[in-house]
Parts: C-alpha cells; sequence; structure tokens
C-alpha cells in the first residue's frame, strides 16, 4: 500500500468537490481528488445537462444566499471563458391551502429580487401551456433559470488542473474504504493507498454517512426519477417561452419540478424526492406508479404534456437531512475535517459558492458568508 501526504484531500468530485478542487487551486493550494468512479459519471447527484437556478425560496435563509451564489457563478464563467447559466424565468405556484408562494414572494421582497404575483387565471394568459385551477397562487422570477450543470463540473475540474498544474492531482476509480480521524491529521484508506492529510474535505454525497458514521443528523439516500419528454410543439416549451418551474404541493410527495427543452434533450419533469434506496446498488428503473403519479400531475398542469413521448430516462441521488437543510462545517472535535454533506436535493444551485465557502473553511477556518443556519 503506498504511503502519502497531501495537504487538501477532497473525497468526490461532483458539483461540491470540483468546486471546492476549482476555488483551492485558484488560491495556490494543492489539491488531492480521489473520485470512486469516472470522472463525470452518472451514479450520483451531480450529473445531468442542467440545473435549476433560482433566488425563489420561501425560507428566506436560502434566498439570500443565492445572492452569493449567483455572483459564484459569474466569476466561475469569467475564468471558464464560457456561459453556464441560461435565463429562463421561474415560476413557483401552489394551491390556495398551501402558504408557499406567499413565503417566496416575500423573500423575493426582502432580497429586492424583481417577481410578479398571479394567480392561475392570469398565469395562463401569460404562458399559456400552463392550465392551473384559477385560484393557484403563482410567482414569478425573471431572472430564474438554468444552470450546465455537467458543463459546470467539468470546467471547475478543468480551471483546478489550469491553476494548479502539477499541483492538482485527481484519482478516479479510486473508492475509499474508511478514514481514521483518531490522530492528529486525518488517514484515507483506499485500495492502494494511506494518504495522511492536513486537511480532509468530505463531499461525498450519498456515500457521506457510510465514511463518516458520527455525522451529527441521519443521512437519507434516496432515488429520484427523471423524465424527458418530447412534446409535440417543442416551440411552445423552448427557454424563453417555457420557464423553469416549482410546484409545492400539500403533501411531502406532490412537489414536482421541471424545466424547458434544452441541448435537445426533451422537457425535463420529476417529483421532488423518492424512495430510500442503497447507493452501491445501481437502479436505473423507472416504475410504472411513478408515471401514472406524473401524468395526473400533468393533467392538472400541463395537459400538452400529458401524453407526450419519453425520450430519455435519468436517475440520480438525494442525500436528505431530517429537516431538509444543507450541512457543512467544521465538526467541533475535528479542526481538520470540514464537510458539505449532504444538500437534501437542492444544493446544485448553490455548489459554486458552497466550494469558495469550503475553501475559507480549509486554509482560515472560518467564512464571511453567512452560513451559521446550516453549519455541524
Amino acid at each position: 500500500m503506498e504511503q502519502r501526504h497531501a495537504r487538501n484531500v477532497i473525497i468526490g468530485s461532483g458539483a461540491m468537490g470540483a468546486a471546492t478542487a476549482y476555488h483551492l487551486a485558484k488560491r495556490g493550494e494543492p489539491v488531492l481528488l480521489l473520485e470512486q468512479f469516472a470522472i463525470g459519471h452518472d451514479r450520483g447527484s451531480s450529473h445531468g445537462v442542467a440545473r435549476i437556478t433560482r433566488h425563489s425560496y420561501a425560507d428566506p435563509r436560502y434566498a439570500r444566499l443565492m445572492l452569493d451564489a449567483f455572483r459564484a457563478w459569474k466569476d466561475l464563467e469569467a475564468d471558464a471563458g464560457q456561459n453556464l447559466y441560461l435565463r429562463t424565468g421561474g415560476l413557483s405556484f401552489c394551491p390556495p391551502e398551501v402558504d408557499y408562494v406567499s413565503q417566496v414572494a416575500a423573500s423575493l421582497q426582502a432580497i429586492e429580487i424583481p417577481h410578479r404575483r398571479m394567480s392561475g387565471r392570469e398565469l395562463r394568459r401569460s404562458f399559456p401551456v400552463f392550465e392551473l385551477p384559477e385560484n393557484y397562487d403563482v410567482v414569478f422570477e425573471p431572472d430564474a433559470g438554468l444552470i450546465a450543470a455537467a458543463r459546470a463540473i467539468a470546467a471547475q475540474l478543468e480551471l483546478a488542473r489550469q491553476f494548479g498544474g502539477d499541483r492538482t492531482q485527481v484519482l478516479a476509480e479510486c473508492p475509499v474504504r474508511s478514514i481514521d480521524l483518531e490522530g492528529n491529521k486525518p488517514i484515507v484508506i483506499t485500495d492502494h493507498h494511506r494518504i495522511s492529510a492536513d486537511r480532509l474535505i468530505v463531499t461525498a454525497g450519498a456515500w457521506a454517512g457510510r465514511l463518516l458514521p458520527n455525522f451529527p443528523v441521519t443521512l437519507r439516500p434516496t432515488r429520484q426519477q427523471v423524465l424527458y419528454l418530447r412534446p409535440q410543439d417543442p416551440h411552445l416549451f423552448a427557454p424563453g417561452r417555457f420557464p423553469v418551474f416549482i410546484h409545492k404541493g400539500a403533501g411531502p410527495l406532490d412537489d414536482f419540478y421541471g424545466m424547458p427543452e434544452y441541448q435537445g434533450q426533451g422537457v425535463k419533469l420529476a417529483r421532488h424526492g423518492g424512495p430510500d434506496v442503497d447507493p452501491d446498488v445501481e437502479d436505473r428503473r423507472i416504475e410504472e406508479p411513478y408515471l401514472e403519479v406524473i401524468r395526473h400531475f400533468l393533467t392538472q398542469t400541463i395537459p400538452m404534456l400529458v401524453n407526450a413521448p419519453i425520450e430519455q430516462t435519468e436517475v440520480c441521488l438525494y442525500t436528505t437531512t431530517p429537516d431538509e437543510h444543507f450541512r457543512l462545517g467544521i465538526p467541533p472535535d475535528c479542526p481538520n475535517l470540514v464537510i458539505a454533506s449532504p444538500c437534501s436535493g437542492h444544493g446544485f444551485k448553490f455548489s459554486c459558492l458552497i466550494g469558495r465557502i469550503l475553501a475559507d473553511l480549509a486554509t482560515q477556518g472560518t467564512t464571511e458568508i453567512a452560513i451559521a443556519p446550516w453549519q455541524l
């Protein structure tokens, strides 16, 4: 077994790990990034062509954090020399008995983000493909849109190599078997390495609970089933005509999201949440009862898509805490360990900023970004 020492070891090359490698390398820090699968794999939470980004949060703390997140993405675009954000506009809507849109609108008002409140009837005049009940509550945020997910991760890893040169090392197909936190420095054990780390940064998503069995809250990996639909008239669902959207329902299984046709993939649609899974067991099934749930939702909201053929399907993992909030920071009893997992199914839009936060914590022990509500 090869004995190694590294100043900054990152476990996991998804959205959070790639962003952390980029920010550390940009500061001149050496980076050793460990990934159990191939780089850019589709076994976790970060793959796919696009993710929704928005300021529209019912929780004002996340809405405020998105101001910094949008700036972080702009900085990344400047460093990478490419556009990663597509402004499509975004809708949040809910039935009248759910107090969601009013909270979203209050958050947007508090951070001075332009938005428009409307009813289901008014929405049909602006976006005819939506046929919501007239008494639905709706808010539209013009600045919401998409982040090109896979391209963003690839860009950050490439920048980490450009900034770091030989000081940035990436070991793919290198699963971590255990972490020893008992000594002065964390020890990471793989099949072929024993690595002593000055700082260990764990961004392992659904595998975080196994690597860190003493994690302060229960982590629940779940399987997310994603559909890409091919509408009869794709132009009606193109960016600029069809916005990203979030539907908040009355029950925990009544939340849905979608986004316009993008890069030839079809209209993306999914229910937020899914069944518990073992992340080591690959399961690509899209179940018929789930398809029925999606069809029922579309019948009530976007009937033009009810019979649209399924162009392709995708599965990803959520790793959710009991309150669906983030958990990140430095454990009080382990100053050389930095954790940013999980993000409860809504973290990608923050990932470039979280990479900066983790780089701050690793190099300074603190950050100027307000993360107190989510610290360990």
